[in-house]
């Protein structure tokens, strides 16, 4: 009978075999690096975005729910890390 889950200690052992010092060696990716903007929205990420723009539907057609525009906005400041 064949088992259905496995665990990490039994999966065979894979070695390396001694490979010439000639193979080609990866390069380390660059770094995508962003340029630093200063403007107003700079600082959101996509997410971010599609959060306020909810909020602000809610709030232009006024919305009568506290509780959701509070969660709405718990989730945008809950979700900002300091990057």
């Amino acid at each position: 009978m064949y088992r259905k889950y496995y665990s990490y200690n039994d999966m065979p052992v894979v070695r390396q075999s001694s490979a010439p010092a000639t193979t080609a060696q990866k390069k380390p990716a660059p770094e995508n690096k962003r340029q630093e903007s200063t403007g107003l929205l700079s600082g959101l990420e996509t997410d971010d975005i599609i959060l306020l723009v909810v909020f602000l539907i809610l709030i232009m057609d006024n919305c009568d729910d506290k509780l959701l525009l509070l969660a709405l906005g718990y989730i945008f400041f809950s979700g900002r890390t300091g990057n």
